[in-house]
């Protein structure tokens, strides 16, 4: 039996159908490779926001106790010229001066004790203390904080970015603690 000449004609593909086929399975594919990119930006993003704004809240949240159970403190400076704020601390762990300084030029806010000094953070733009006194003394002491955004070494980049920025503000009263 003679098979028909259409049906021995129509055993593959032609070149135009396979050209055709990668054409289009390429555009597919850039495509899945432009969106995980993507997907990977807005992650390192993310990443590095929580890492800047865990950093900056640990470090007010370490102020803020230490002005909460001090027994003494002594805040000076302003916005434009910088914050210098001692704290007398007290207890069995940790007692004696620390004094917390920001610097705006250089926006790095350090730590110094009688042993010292360590960088608490970096890109600190902004610094805003309000003090309530009573009675010629510190009674509430409330922080506002612009952080530059920061990407630590979990994001995979360590540098700076001028552009984007974030707040965290926090306040304490003060408790005079003697013991």
């Amino acid at each position: 039996m003679k098979l028909a000449p259409a049906l021995t004609r129509r055993q593959g593909f032609t070149l135009m159908e396979v050209m055709i086929a990668t054409s289009i399975a390429m555009v597919l594919l850039f495509g899945a490779l432009y969106t995980t990119s993507e997907t990977l930006n807005v992650v390192r993003e993310g990443d590095s926001q929580v890492h800047t704004n865990i950093q900056a809240r640990r470090a007010m949240d370490r102020l803020l106790k230490d002005i909460r159970y001090c027994s003494d403190i002594s805040i000076s400076g302003d916005a434009q010229s910088g914050w210098n704020v001692g704290v007398t601390t007290t207890g069995t762990m940790a007692p004696g001066l620390i004094t917390y300084t920001w610097d705006p030029d250089s926006k790095i806010f350090t730590a110094a004790s009688d042993t010292d000094t360590v960088t608490v953070l970096s890109d600190l733009r902004v610094f805003n203390l309000t003090k309530e006194e009573a009675g010629g003394v510190v009674t509430r002491v409330t922080i506002e904080w612009i952080m530059g955004l920061q990407a630590g070494p979990e994001a995979g980049q360590i540098e700076m970015n001028d552009e984007r920025t974030f707040t965290v503000a926090g306040s304490t009263w003060v408790r005079r603690n003697d013991g």
